[in-house]
């Protein structure tokens, strides 16, 4: 009987440690993080854009899902505000560096705090903990966003010195436009450094190891409605697969940030048709990623905006009776006799649109008055919108900021502004760690929990 306790008792104290050390649900720390930033997409735009998707046919949709609504279906949800110290809106100097550095900030500063002192960035105590770190823009790698998350400056407008930190950090991807603001000396720096530089598709795709300068064009990539016109242009989707395949060859991980830039140019020239296509680039590198992540679980995938741009969406509208007899022969339903809800086939109108109404509008306002007649107007937007315009209801076509708000009332599309606003933004997590963004939080509490996620508390 003795014997029989004894062992008793050491399978006892045995079993203590094993089940001390009993597997937790808790995931290891994340290996890589992929912050994928869609410059001034509040809310609405990803409901607009998700909405179409869904329910209008959208091209390239036949499953009626976008990779966007897939992510926030399978993934964690936040809410975050973005004031400045001491603003209520914000610009994406200031979002950008709060949002990179955990520390309050004030518009156009970079890097920096409120009180001008440098902080350190995500990506800079990424690089400190020995992983790879890359920036990518379909705007210019110099802008705000990608600035904030590599450079310290007074200025967002201090381009060229931007340039040069970047390079000095000796971030491993740098990769968009702006070739213009790396200058002769920075660039034989840059190849001293170990870095390649490419200019177009065909260059990109040869790279396959080593430091990746890549410059698409002099300042802005095209919009994405006029990629056509650029063939050897790779688009956002690219230049992250491509940033991917160089960063996993570091074996302690990476930190990839993505910024889909012209979302917010689309937004500000308050161009429904070329946000629509701006969101449906970001949709295609949303798939990039996280079919990425899905083969490298030990990834993260952070979605979200900077700010949002414009506040706009489809809107319902009272028409007069010259508008109540077109609607009603062209066969469109209306409410009360003259209310116009809009039909899913407006989200097609869009997708005929061939060319961004920011670019057009800047050649009408550079012809000659005398040339601005109602049937040159007509043509020359007919020809951007790939359908007939009618401005009958337009007096002075000189007005081109007015004619374009008629284009967009036609389309029952309203925007409040042509700038940001303080409307919260939506966080969309994917990956382990993902609870970490769920709730309500201010984007300066993004840092914390990134450092949380990779196991730097």
């Amino acid at each position: 009987m003795k014997k029989y306790i004894l062992l008793w008792v050491l399978m006892s104290l045995w079993c203590v440690p094993v089940w001390g050390l009993a597997p937790t649900n808790t995931p290891a720390p994340v290996k890589n993080v992929i912050w994928v930033i869609a410059d001034g997409m509040g809310p609405e735009i990803m409901g607009f854009f998700m909405e179409g998707v869904r329910y209008a046919n959208l091209e390239g949709y036949p499953e009626h899902v976008s990779s966007m609504e897939k992510m926030i279906q399978q993934g964690t949800q936040g809410l975050f505000f973005n004031k400045t110290y001491d603003t209520i809106v914000t610009d994406s100097a200031a979002s950008g560096t709060q949002m990179a550095t955990g520390q309050y900030s004030r518009p156009d500063y970079i890097g920096i705090d409120y009180n001008q002192n440098k902080v350190q960035t995500i990506l800079e105590l990424a690089q400190e903990k020995g992983k790879s770190i890359g920036v990518i823009s379909d705007a210019y790698v110099t802008d705000a966003t990608p600035a904030a998350f590599t450079a310290h400056v007074r200025s967002r407008r201090m381009k060229e010195q931007i340039a040069e930190q970047q390079i000095e950090l000796g971030v491993d991807v740098i990769s968009g436009g702006g070739l213009k603001y790396f200058n002769k000396d920075l660039l034989a720096k840059a190849k001293a450094k170990g870095y390649t530089l490419v200019k177009n598709r065909t260059e990109l795709a040869k790279v396959k190891q080593g430091k990746l300068l890549a410059l698409f064009s002099e300042t802005g990539m095209p919009m994405a409605i006029e990629m056509y016109k650029h063939p050897n242009t790779p688009v956002l989707a690219e230049q992250t697969q491509k940033a991917l395949e160089l960063l996993e060859q570091n074996p302690e991980g990476f930190f990839l940030m993505v910024e889909a830039g012209k979302v917010d140019w689309a937004a500000h020239a308050n161009d429904p048709g070329s946000l629509l296509a701006e969101m449906k680039v970001l949709d295609a590198t949303l798939k990039t990623v996280m079919e990425y992540a899905d083969q490298h679980p030990n990834t993260l995938v952070y979605l979200n905006a900077d700010h949002d741009t414009g506040l706009g969406s489809f809107v319902y509208q009272y028409l007069n009776s010259q508008k109540v007899a077109e609607k009603t022969k062209q066969g469109e339903v209306l409410y009360n006799g003259n209310t116009a809800y809009h039909p899913l086939s407006r989200y097609k109108e869009l997708e005929k649109q061939k060319r961004s109404l920011y670019y057009v509008s800047q050649e009408l306002y550079a012809t000659p008055d005398s040339m601005l007649t109602r049937d040159y107007v007509e043509r020359r937007l007919g020809e951007t919108m790939g359908m007939q315009v009618d401005l009958s209801g337009i007096q002075d076509f000189k007005d081109i900021d007015g004619v374009l708000k008629y284009i967009n009332k036609q389309r029952g599309f309203a925007w409040a502004t042509g700038t940001h606003s303080a409307a919260p933004i939506i966080g969309v997590a994917y990956g382990p760690h993902a609870e970490l963004f769920s709730g309500v939080y201010h984007n300066t509490d993004i840092f914390p929990r990134m450092k949380k996620a990779l196991g730097w508390e």
